[in-house]
């Protein structure tokens, strides 16, 4: 956006949701700002007041998309529940999300792609943060003596890493595809694994 102070106007934000739902409908290279501006129900013009390209409302959708994120991952912390509860839903506020907007879209690989080019390093900025959320409710759980800490060999870093292999890895899984509930128990099965290993070494 061009100017920050823009950032609270409905507008906004009314074209990053409109791009959003386009972009996964039709792809990046098929979606014009025209498309845009009319799903949007704005001007062109409006568009480029706030935009000052395609490329640059993609971005902004990645920064709504970080927003988004967060509020889920602060969500999935406060809630009551098991540890295997809040790693699960702090794993679904990350893959869930993800699976929700994109897993139907044949226009996956472009948008991978589009996002690599545009946005690689503010991409791996947002996994950085993520994966320090999740290296930070772990450290927390020994601290409140819900487990213990890592098994033997393993860092809390490893085990993050493993966790975000594992949850992207089960969108690839054949009995998984599509199917909502199915991500959800992976991702149930991966918290449980991590919480039982970490249980039993502070036993």
């Amino acid at each position: 956006m061009k100017k920050l102070q823009q950032r609270s106007s409905p507008k906004p934000n009314a074209i990053v949701l409109a791009a959003l739902e386009l972009f996964t409908r039709y792809g990046y290279r098929k979606t014009s700002i025209d498309d845009i501006a009319r799903a949007a129900q704005v001007a062109k013009r409006t568009v480029y007041l706030h935009f000052e390209n395609k490329a640059a409302v993609f971005l902004a959708i990645l920064e709504y998309l970080g927003g988004q994120v967060r509020e889920r991952c602060a969500a999935a912390e406060r809630m009551g529940g098991t540890a295997v509860d809040r790693l699960t839903g702090l794993l679904d506020a990350y893959f869930g999300m993800g699976f929700e907007l994109f897993n139907k879209s044949e226009h996956m690989p472009e948008l991978e792609e589009t996002f690599s080019k545009l946005a690689r390093t503010r991409i791996g900025s947002l996994n950085t943060e993520y994966e320090d959320r999740l290296a930070k409710f772990l450290r927390a759980l020994k601290r409140a003596r819900e487990t213990g800490g890592p098994p033997r060999g393993l860092t809390v870093e490893r085990i993050v890493h493993m966790l975000m292999r594992g949850a992207g890895g089960a969108k690839h899984d054949p009995n998984v595809q599509g199917d909502r509930k199915a991500l959800e128990r992976r991702l149930r099965e991966l918290a449980t694994l991590v919480i039982a290993a970490m249980r039993r070494n502070g036993a």
